[in-house]
């Protein structure tokens, strides 16, 4: 890319949109991020690895739910999560500094992320998974299965 002249600097907001707070949650789960060996380096949700064929978490549709993401290895893991934003509540017990919407977050090795989710526009199969490829192509996914309520 070439460009010629000059642009004008576009000054930064002075405030951050307003995010909203989501209600309290109708469900808690735990989902714990670890790594072994099976054959090679395996990388796991808890303790298990990816299987195409079979629905790891189902929720239902127009429902919000906390999700606490473990890391008890010794890696970081992004995890995300495919079609439906979150928020960050805590991270190892402190509160999150302000509200913002995410699609992925980084959990470090020992830390545990408070996630809360509100499952609002989509019904379906998704998957939730970490974001580094290597992990997730060696097991470090799962489906999600939003149920609507009709």
């Amino acid at each position: 890319l070439t460009y010629s002249g000059t642009t004008d600097a576009l000054p930064l907001p002075n405030q951050l949109i307003a995010v909203d707070p989501l209600p309290e949650p109708q469900i808690t789960r735990q989902f714990t991020l670890n790594h072994g060996m099976g054959m090679g380096m395996v990388f796991l949700i808890n303790g298990k690895a990816f299987e195409h064929d079979h629905i790891d978490t189902q929720v239902q549709l127009n429902t919000v739910e906390d999700w606490e993401i473990i890391n008890t290895g010794t890696m970081a893991h992004p995890f995300h999560v495919h079609v439906n934003k979150f928020q960050v509540i805590s991270r190892n017990g402190q509160p999150a500094p302000y509200a913002a919407w995410k699609d992925v977050v980084s959990v470090s090795p020992g830390e545990s992320v408070h996630i809360r989710i509100p499952f609002r526009d989509y019904s379906g199969k998704t998957v939730y998974h970490c974001h580094v490829l290597d992990h997730e192509d060696r097991g470090m996914m799962g489906i999600l299965d939003i149920q609507s309520n009709s």
